[in-house]
């Protein structure tokens, strides 16, 4: 149970349920969850020595509210290390990974085609739904590549640094293929141009390849709407 709620807790922070800042106590996550305060406590104590939640007295807690100097640092760490899981990845290629990467972005391509042509069409506001199946496929590429990379340790301080970064919103990505298809292309296509340095064993180009992508990203997120 308290495995359940540590990880409804990331969940919610990195979701913005639990915003930055907000002030929570056992007792009302507990009524919120359904549960005793117990596993509450066992979560939200792994959480604080995770630096995700702060004591702030000897009854009070809030969900941490980072700065935007540390926000970008936190953002290009989980850069660095999606580039070595990327590397360790091209490093230890198992046989199926290079297969259901391209079956991954085989279902995607047709997708994004369908998104390109809507566009033209002056149709994509009707296409979230394909975008959405984009990008949980895409989501579903990186995790097969961190799968691949069989390093536990490294999940793991991945799964910490992405509890402060924020999903790409869907009605700002739509915004992005119409406004700037090329740039949407461009940045689609890196996905293939990764999987084919795995699929070679070139660990330094899987390496800065992976980095680049996930940086530029982490940037996007960041920085304010215009």
């Amino acid at each position: 149970m308290a495995d359940q709620v540590y990880a409804w807790l990331r969940a919610a922070v990195q979701g913005g349920t639990l915003s930055r800042g907000q002030k929570v106590t056992e007792r009302e996550l507990a009524a919120r969850l359904g549960v005793s305060p117990t596993p509450v406590r066992e979560a939200l104590r792994q959480l604080i020595h995770e630096r995700v939640v702060v004591r702030t007295g000897p009854r009070s807690l809030q969900i941490a509210d980072y700065g935007p100097e540390t926000l970008d640092e936190i953002a290009e760490t989980e850069a660095r290390l999606r580039g070595l899981v990327a590397r360790f990845a091209a490093r230890k290629r198992p046989p199926s990974l290079v297969k259901s990467l391209n079956e991954s972005l085989a279902e995607a391509d047709a997708l994004v085609a369908r998104l390109l042509r809507a566009r033209q069409d002056g149709t994509l506001g009707e296409c979230a739904e394909s975008l959405d199946r984009v990008m949980a496929i895409l989501a579903r590429f990186h995790r097969r590549i961190e799968g691949a990379a069989a390093n536990p340790v490294m999940e793991a301080l991945l799964a910490q640094s992405r509890v402060f970064s924020r999903d790409e919103r869907l009605h700002r990505t739509i915004e992005r293929i119409d406004s700037q298809p090329e740039r949407f292309v461009r940045r689609y296509r890196e996905h293939q141009a990764l999987l084919d340095a795995i699929a070679e064993g070139d660990e330094e180009r899987a390496d800065n390849l992976a980095f680049a992508h996930h940086v530029t990203a982490a940037r996007r997120r960041r920085a304010p709407r215009r």
